[in-house]
């Protein structure tokens, strides 16, 4: 309330935002008729663009008529004088501040409560790149980046739509931290974009800092290892889920959008599957190699150490002169070997470029030969592990290479104790868990179930595109009108 009645002033702002060296304060006399009247112009170096202040503020200010009275005067400057694009009149010391952190400059007369606002914003942003989260062979390049009107501008080129909306929300209480929602208004379900705006009502906190926060608060269900949020740097990938009737949400400061509801199929798609004529080969291959990035080592454990009558008899003689002299169990040694795979990946994502290659090559290698060397594994099991990790690399998106990394361990963990009937179980509660998640109201493993036939045309293989127009849209009311039943 302090804040809401405080006077706009110099002082006030100095005192305020602390005098910092970049708070720049301009002062002017205009020369009016009856008499002289002092102007100030407040804004913060770095984040303005000071040649339109010098052009279209301070030179159209010392031209002022000398007849101009001083009960006109503000309505001269806001209509006819300053010459940017947006110009504004407030009244509230808290939004004077607000619009000063935001890039704005704010003027301010000698005697006269109102405000002039006026937009001078010019953030320094990186430039557009090629999106690194989800690389493609064939395809658009662009990427998002940290700047929010950026990437907005980006979805206004690739969506010319008058049924286009744009919703803002500002969060964070320390960092006010602008986000935008964006949909097609014509296309999305309405009950998903109410309860959207019920959750996104609902966030109180002091910072916003990336495209997670955003995310954990908006989650179903939290205790589960698969992203019920899908998260994109692909300006394609949210204008093609958008135009499915999705929901796209764009952070400020983050070059990564988030798309709701996400269901477990997205993730196992890549934008390589619209951009080749048999995306659909493509897409089957990925989706067997992440099964295979899950299942192969608790299968190998679980035939080795259970089941070796399964296994042909010369590949079990093979395994038992490898098993041979070896200090520790095969649970431990496959579970040793990915964890030091893991810490390799996680250490090369954080060394310069130039060395990930070489880095994390030669110590696989080296590290491998000297474990075989020194008799503490046997060969199988670097292979095995080897494989599963090639494997999970396919995942489209990193968020699922997550989950994939954690059912690993899981699986790898029950086959130690219950050989192929705990990976029976496993997979059954893997398959309940699944059937039983929501995004926003829409089951998780739809539309494998509950089962909609017309959405198979791009679930497991994809079909031509010309068979996938508004493929998501009636699956939506479908489900939703469902829930509400």
């Amino acid at each position: 309330m302090a804040e809401t009645l405080k006077k706009i002033s110099v002082n006030n702002i100095k005192k305020s935002l602390g005098d910092p060296a970049d708070l720049i304060i301009r002062s002017i006399t205009l020369n009016l008729n009856d008499k002289k009247l002092n102007c100030s112009l407040v804004f913060i170096a770095g984040i303005v663009n000071e040649s339109d202040i010098e052009n279209f503020i301070i030179r159209p200010l010392q031209r002022v008529s000398p007849t101009t009275q001083v009960i006109n005067l503000m309505a001269v400057m806001e209509k006819e004088m300053i010459q940017v694009k947006s110009v504004a009149v407030i009244q509230l010391y808290k939004d004077a501040l607000k619009d000063l952190l935001n890039g704005k400059t704010l003027i301010l007369l000698e005697d006269i409560e109102d405000v002039l606002v006026v937009d001078t914003s010019s953030w320094k942003e990186r430039s557009l790149t090629e999106a690194e989260g989800q690389r493609v062979a064939k395809g658009p390049l662009i990427g998002f980046n940290e700047n929010l009107a950026t990437n907005i501008a980006i979805m206004r080129k690739a969506l010319k739509n008058e049924q286009l909306r744009l919703e803002n929300y500002t969060f964070g209480s320390e960092t006010n931290t602008d986000i935008c929602v964006i949909y097609l208004d014509n296309i999305v379900d309405k009950e998903i974009l109410a309860e959207l705006n019920n959750r996104l009502a609902k966030i109180e906190t002091s910072k916003i800092l990336d495209a997670n926060y955003i995310e954990e608060y908006i989650l179903d269900q939290f205790l589960t290892p698969f992203p019920l949020v899908l998260t994109t740097d692909r300006p394609d990938v949210v204008t093609g889920e958008i135009t499915d009737g999705k929901i796209g949400i764009l952070i400020e400061g983050s070059p990564y959008a988030l798309v709701v509801p996400a269901l477990f199929l997205q993730f196992l798609q890549s934008p390589d599957d619209y951009y080749f004529v048999n995306g659909g080969v493509t897409r089957l291959l990925r989706i067997l190699a992440l099964a295979m990035a899950i299942y192969l080592p608790a299968y190998y454990l679980a035939f080795v150490t259970y089941h070796p009558g399964l296994l042909p008899f010369d590949l079990v003689l093979s395994l038992a002169s490898q098993r041979e002299g070896k200090p520790l169990p095969l649970v431990v040694e496959l579970l040793l070997f990915m964890f030091l795979f893991q810490i390799i990946i996680e250490g090369a994502l954080r060394l310069p470029k130039g060395l990930v290659s070489v880095v994390s090559i030669v110590g696989t290698i080296i590290i491998g030969q000297s474990a075989v060397e020194a008799g503490l594994v046997q060969p199988a099991t670097l292979l095995v592990v080897s494989m599963s990790y090639i494997f999970s690399f396919v995942a489209p998106i990193i968020t699922l290479a997550t989950a994939v990394r954690t059912l690993r361990y899981g699986f790898i963990i029950i086959a130690a104790f219950l050989g192929l009937y705990g990976i029976i179980l496993a997979t059954l509660a893997l398959t309940f868990h699944l059937n039983h998640l929501r995004s926003f109201g829409v089951p998780y493993f739809a539309p494998l179930f509950p089962f909609n036939l017309k959405d198979q045309k791009d679930a497991i293989y994809r079909f031509p595109l010309d068979k996938l127009s508004n493929k998501h849209q009636f699956q939506h009311e479908e489900f939703v009108r469902k829930k509400r039943d």
